[in-house]
């Protein structure tokens, strides 16, 4: 009697009838079905009745199927990332994230695999937990070996969907084991911050990749008034930890006006099990405004219309805000050929930017496409939306791999410097840019002079290209400090730092009195406003650009407010409560700068080349018309400019703000007891603040914001809050 057969393609069906060995109507066909992978089911039929029934069962349950999950699992991220080197030999585990959940029984040592140098097996075991497989190590890795790690097509989804390909990727280990616990490098919100958004997300992030299976319930805790704990879940992603509040499936928002106590337990470790040396705390008050404004991207690299980049190079893609890990996938941040395939890799997130690693050298010579999709949120759940930087963009990669070596070219505080501030912050400018991942409290070292490593936290801006340490606790005056780059820094092509054109160790001493350095002005709500007026807006020519909120109260006139003459990157808040707040919140910053001590008297700007601190003027302040002005940060990213002004502000026709050597937009600062004018194709930077009218001319471009008490006028101007 003729079997019933499924193989992964077809179905054929040969009944027989139970009284003959005739066949059954002749029938001998095959009927397409769903993909049945690996699955082969026999059948003995009894009668023409039950071929029939088994049939109709099957096509029933094809056709539900055929309406369910058919995308293959990918591998998104993997720890130590592909090519990375220096890999300490005390790893205790290697990592691959999917881009969903795995069926568990798939993920074993057959499908999950680790060799050594020619292709010895490493001894471990593979176990899995939410989207993460590990390999743990059953013993030290050798150094100075390269290991390759590999994903098999065995491995499968939920809906027994495979992976497309086997995923590859290698790592070369280092000569010394890790015995360096993690540190906190930052937290968002940050420590004592205030009026932060409820319905966002609480993100910390470590100087290492952090064991997945380290965590558990009591890993993150967020509690509120009277220690009541909040309900939420936590992951992690590389050296990035999210806590989503909520029960898992729904996301809750956290309450108004609220201080909460957010807690890091001990018990978490890196990859080679060294956990984090004490619980780190922070608090933060939340306030009664929504995070609404949507992330863009600010820079990408290679850059958009790019010819001849290195074959061997990552694809980073930086946003003006924290994004949430867990929308950065292999789906939602993509690099295609010119067969539109996606180019195997693993994404990596570090700061604000996004890194995708290929799985092995891009083809020369071809033009690749790079997408990132409105998936990606931030940690309020806004979507990514379009900016001035081009999405998608495309790149053309030229005939060789990059082997040239990054250096240091710019340090803050300089060699030798003296009379540094005790909160001053430690920076490191690059060449180009750099891997993120390699930028840690164990490759940025800043010691005192016992030897002592000095704890802090280590961030790196892939923007400015400059690393920053932030020390834990201030530094002690007339003390002479030591800080080093080590060669675990490469480039996004691996190749490892080398000497520079200045002096890397470097020495500088703290002065001999506790004097601290300018802060920025605490901004609050207005960090998401790129206009803001107590007496309307009236745009008398467009198109107008605006990246952030605009925010009108009490007077709400808006005039050409509406789209074309009005293209708003952002959301329009009119006399509500949100632009109730961001009105008082700029009347705490404007008072705040005002009321900073005095600086040089410098009414006219034109022409200067201006350090760090309070610039001052008893009446007004100019730029004249093609003038220059220059603010020279000297390395340091965190430098912040005050310029208070008595009566008006001028920035005259063609004038230009140059931000120099580490100098960002979002810590310079215009406070004016008068108004504000630009002239026709100006181009300035900072948070403008003034207590009667701000007029821009035409064409004038605002890298920050313009925030006025009185009138708002703009005509053909580009206000952009997401420029650094």
């Amino acid at each position: 009697m003729e079997p019933l057969q499924f193989n992964p393609v077809t179905l054929r069906l040969v009944a027989m009838t139970s009284s003959s060995n005739q066949p059954f109507s002749q029938i001998n066909n095959q009927i397409e079905i769903c993909p049945m992978r690996d699955r082969k089911l026999h059948f003995r039929t009894i009668g023409n009745w039950l071929a029939l029934m088994l049939l109709a069962t099957l096509v029933s349950a094809c056709g539900e199927n055929q309406t369910g999950d058919v995308t293959p699992p990918t591998v998104i991220a993997t720890s130590p990332i592909n090519t990375q080197t220096g890999v300490l030999v005390s790893t205790t585990a290697v990592t691959a994230t999917f881009s969903e959940s795995i069926n568990p029984a798939t993920i074993n040592g057959a499908s999950f695999l680790l060799t050594a140098g020619e292709g010895g097996a490493v001894a471990g075991t593979v176990s899995y937990t939410g989207v993460v497989a590990s390999y743990t190590l059953a013993a030290p890795l050798a150094p100075n070996t390269t290991y390759t790690a590999t994903i098999t097509t065995a491995v499968l989804d939920l809906a027994e969907n495979a992976l497309a390909s086997n995923f590859t990727w290698q790592f070369t280990t280092g000569a010394l084991p890790d015995t360096t616990p993690p540190q906190v490098n930052a937290v968002d919100p940050a420590d004592a911050s205030t009026d932060v958004p409820s319905n966002r997300r609480i993100v910390a992030t470590f100087s290492e990749a952090i064991d997945p299976a380290s965590l558990d319930v009591n890993s993150f805790t967020l509690t509120g008034p009277g220690g009541t704990p909040v309900a939420g879940t936590a992951g992690v992603s590389g050296s990035v930890l999210t806590f989503t509040p909520g029960n898992g499936t729904t996301t809750a928002q956290l309450q108004n006006n609220v201080e909460y106590t957010a807690t890091l337990a001990a018990g978490i470790t890196d990859l080679s099990g060294n956990p984090l040396a004490t619980a780190f705390t922070w608090k933060f008050r939340t306030g009664v405004i929504d995070d609404t404004t949507s992330p863009t991207i600010v820079l990408t690299d290679p850059f958009a219309g790019e010819v001849g980049t290195p074959v061997n190079a990552q694809v980073t893609v930086t946003f003006s805000e924290v994004i949430n890990t867990a929308t950065l996938t292999a789906t939602s941040f993509t690099v295609t050929d010119p067969s539109n395939a996606a180019v195997p890799g693993t994404i990596t997130y570090s700061g604000n930017s996004a890194t995708f690693t290929p799985s092995a050298p891009l083809a020369a010579s071809t033009l690749f496409t790079v997408t990132v999709s409105n998936a990606v949120t931030d940690l309020a759940g806004n979507a990514l939306i379009g900016s001035a930087i081009q999405n998608p963009y495309q790149f053309t990669t030229g005939l060789a791999p990059d082997v040239t070596p990054p250096f240091v070219n710019l340090t803050s505080p300089p060699a030798a410097a003296t009379d540094v501030c005790i909160n001053s912050t430690i920076n490191a400018r690059f060449n180009e840019t750099i891997d993120a991942n390699t930028i840690n409290a164990a490759s940025f070292i800043v010691k005192a002079p016992s030897g002592a490593q000095v704890p802090g936290a280590v961030t790196y801006n892939a923007t400015t290209r400059v690393a920053t340490f932030r020390q834990s606790e201030n530094f002690i005056a007339d003390t002479v400090y030591t800080v080093t780059v080590t060669n675990a820094v490469t480039d996004r092509a691996g190749n490892a730092l080398v000497a520079g054109t200045v002096p890397n160790p470097w020495t500088f001493r703290v002065g001999p009195t506790n004097t601290v350095c300018q802060l920025p002005v605490p901004l609050r709500s207005l960090v998401s406003f790129a206009l803001v007026s107590g007496n309307g807006l009236n745009n008398t020519a467009g198109p107008t650009t605006v990246t952030g909120d605009i925010g009108l109260a009490p007077i709400t006139t808006c005039t050409m407010c509406a789209a074309p003459d009005l293209v708003l990157n952002g959301t329009l808040y009119s006399n509500t409560a949100t632009a109730t707040q961001a009105k008082a919140d700029l009347q705490l910053a404007f008072d705040d700068a005002h009321g900073r001590p005095t600086g040089p008297a410098t009414p006219a700007l034109g022409g200067l080349t201006l350090t760090p601190g309070v610039y001052s003027s008893a009446t007004t302040m100019a730029i004249a018309d093609d003038a220059t002005l220059t603010l020279d940060a000297l390395g340091d990213s965190n430098a912040v400019w005050v310029f208070q002004v008595g009566t008006d502000l001028t920035f005259g026709a063609r004038s230009q703000i140059v931000l120099a050597n580490g100098a960002v937009a979002t810590n310079v600062f215009w406070v004016v007891d008068g108004a504000i004018t630009t002239g026709s194709g100006a181009v300035t930077g900072g948070t403008l603040m003034a207590t009667n009218s701000i007029n821009l001319g035409n064409g004038t471009r605002i890298f920050g914001r313009a925030l006025s008490f009185g009138d708002l006028i703009v005509r053909r101007a580009t206000i952009n809050t997401s420029a650094p």
